[in-house]
């Protein structure tokens, strides 16, 4: 049976399930999706381990007297029907808050947002702790976030991988990256960490933490300066670079080896490499947008690929994010905006301070889903402290995660084989996934359109639709139906369907979807919206403190995503070994540690406990550890990282952080 990955994920594997008598057995790739069809990655293979875990949650809990018990749906109902209309009558619909996130990218699941919608609306999140800094920055430079197909890199001669590691994060990319290598290309990863990737490359650039936004702008300086720019390119589809080409003097090769850490010379030879190699892919992560700068920094590199004419062109482009799907899919309908809903809105990685600050009107009632914030939200030990301050918080889950811990009501979801549904969850790809469901789930679990339903019946409330997958999917594709005459049916006998365009090469025309139809080197919609025109290097606001170096706190703390889980996803709970925190040898001899040792690792926030593992992939001013890690394991990295904002898209700046060492004496 096909199915797919639901997973907040680069590759969204398209999988197919083997199915005995209702009961899964098996898992593995789909061969018709052109570009995972030939491996899953282990958080695809854990499939079967997810759903049947013993500690996966099959009724719903309701904490009475500080523990939890076992309760019906029709009590859970009840008693959230008496909280939300309590805080209706009370406060009005702003009382409401809905908290969500990636953790699921059916299609369906976006109901939840019409169903707070059918009440007059909630309070909800804008940007991300993901990558909006990144998208927001696309958007003002190309007007839209497009990237070009994986096949397209075999036409590249020079691939620039800047602040991802798809050995980690995206393994179904390193494919076409070696059929690249194969047809001639040079692969340059740069990353203030050695990661796994660094093998596929011919050269790594070890920058500097948050000084990649310099970096670029020093590239920009060499090549306008050598002459190496596109001046067809820049004259027939760019506006604003005369004030870019001003900013960008101002990098001279001494000040930007200052910032960034590089040799002038390696600076000057990877400008030189990537003006002289036509075409050259920058393939963009989202670790260099996770600094306070990021917004900026993004639209830096962005300006590289504009000033050398690769874009619109096959092997070129500046490859961040995929969002062609998002025309084909009526999202209006899915957040029910045409029963004219208010919201209020507040900056995502600020849920604390919003859960704080509120008081007209308060927050009243919390609803959670397809996420962990306890454990995944900067400053995460704040946000548990005001977490008690909501009378009543309400989380549909899988697993009794921190968040689910800390809530009044847990209520078990459905997993993705036990649901019909649409994916389109790929940050890169753009293929459409149909699941039928392929199992049952257990007898009490329900899919969260399902309850909801029930929910605004006790309500007393309209605008909500009845709980039929087939008519509710057909209704959320209808812009695709009515530009390509594509039926459900069609999708779910074609699965996986690629979606109009989703091979082309974007920005060939050279007609960009920014106002003036332009690339915008300088974007006045950035200015009006306070982030500047251009993309203005500053550097990042705690790794740039140097009050704070001097108290002890002289570290880059970073966490990056781990191999085998998509942040808290995968961390069941299964009695872990302690998390490890990987030290540059230098740094291990400096604060006299040795491998296997246990450290505090230290924040002004808070701190973790974790085991040293010595390794030269991390640079010497940096403590890394994977992030995802639960509370229970004494590793919740974002006990340390800061609830701070990017300069744009709202998203979280997880990677501005210090930290210091403690070594465990105990």
């Amino acid at each position: 049976i096909k199915t797919t990955c639901p997973l907040d994920c680069w590759d969204q594997c398209a999988m197919l399930v083997e199915v005995e008598k209702g009961r899964f057995l098996s898992v593995s790739p789909d061969p018709e999706q052109k570009i995972t069809g030939k491996f899953l990655c282990r958080k695809g293979r854990q499939s079967l381990a997810r759903l049947n875990h013993p500690d996966r949650l099959r009724y719903p809990l309701l904490k009475k007297n500080g523990s939890f018990k076992r309760v019906g749906w029709d009590e859970a109902l009840q008693v959230m029907a008496y909280r939300i209309s309590g805080a209706l009558a009370r406060f009005g619909p702003l009382s409401l808050l809905h908290y969500h996130d990636g953790g699921y990218g059916g299609l369906l699941k976006n109901l939840e947002s019409r169903f707070f919608s059918a009440l007059g609306g909630c309070t909800e999140h804008r940007g991300s702790l993901c990558w909006a800094a990144g998208l927001t920055a696309q958007g003002y430079d190309f007007g839209a976030v497009y990237s070009h197909p994986h096949e397209d890199l075999a036409n590249a001669r020079l691939i620039i991988i800047w602040g991802r590691n798809p050995a980690f994060t995206q393994p179904h990319l390193l494919p076409f990256i070696r059929q690249a290598k194969k047809k001639g290309a040079r692969v340059i990863l740069i990353d203030p960490l050695h990661t796994a990737t660094a093998a596929l490359a011919d050269e790594y650039i070890g920058v500097r933490p948050g000084s990649d936004g310099a970096l670029a702008l020093g590239m920009a300086a060499v090549i306008i300066e050598k002459g190496l720019l596109d001046r067809d390119f820049i004259a027939a589809a760019s506006s604003g670079f005369e004030r870019y080409r001003t900013l960008a003097a101002a990098f001279s090769l001494k000040r930007t080896a200052s910032l960034t850490g590089l040799a002038p010379e390696v600076i000057e030879h990877l400008a030189l490499s990537y003006a002289t190699a036509k075409p050259a892919a920058l393939v963009i992560g989202i670790g260099l947008q996770r600094h306070s700068n990021g917004g900026n920094t993004v639209r830096a590199v962005d300006a590289l690929a504009a000033l050398t004419g690769n874009i619109g062109v096959k092997g070129g482009g500046a490859s961040y994010a995929n969002f062609q799907i998002s025309r084909f899919v009526d999202d209006s309908f899915l957040n029910g905006e045409e029963l004219q809903p208010i919201r209020r809105r507040y900056p995502k990685p600020g849920l604390a301070k919003a859960i704080s600050e509120f008081s007209d009107p308060p927050v009243d009632f919390l609803y959670i889903s397809r996420a962990n914030p306890l454990t995944q939200v900067g400053d995460s030990d704040s946000l548990r402290r005001v977490f008690k301050r909501v009378p009543f918080v309400v989380t549909a889950e899988h697993f009794m995660t921190d968040t689910a811990n800390a809530s009044d009501l847990v209520l078990p979801a459905t997993a993705f084989l036990e649901t019909e549904d649409l994916f389109y969850n790929s940050m890169s790809h753009q293929y459409l996934v149909y699941s039928a469901g392929c199992i049952n789930p257990p007898a009490e679990c329900r899919a969260e359109y399902d309850y909801l339903h029930d929910l605004i019946t006790l309500l007393g409330k309209k605008g909500y639709p009845a709980p039929e997958p087939d008519r509710l999917l057909a209704r959320a594709i209808e812009p695709l139906t009515n530009e390509t005459g594509v039926t459900l049916e069609e999708i779910r006998e074609n699965s996986p369907y690629l979606l109009p365009g989703g091979n082309n090469i974007p920005w060939a025309d050279r007609i960009f979807e920014t106002v003036d139809g332009r690339y915008n080197f300088y974007s006045p919609a950035a200015e009006e919206d306070g982030t500047g025109g251009l993309p203005v290097y500053h550097r990042p606001l705690e790794l740039g403190d140097d009050k704070l170096r001097r108290e002890g706190y002289c570290y880059w703390f970073v966490t990056p995503h781990p191999r085998d889980s998509i942040h808290s996803s995968h961390r069941l709970p299964d009695g872990v070994a302690i998390p490890k925190a990987y030290l540059h040898p230098r740094t291990a001899e400096q604060e006299g540690l040795k491998g296997g040792e246990k450290i505090t690792v230290r924040s002004k926030r808070g701190y973790l406990q974790a085991a040293v593992t010595v390794s030269d992939r991390v640079p010497p001013d940096a403590v890394m550890v994977y992030e995802g890690w639960w509370h229970e394991s004494g590793a919740a990295v974002n006990k340390l990282t800061p609830a701070r904002t990017t300069d744009m898209g709202c998203q979280a700046a997880f990677y501005d952080c210090l930290c210091r060492i403690e070594k465990d004496t105990c």
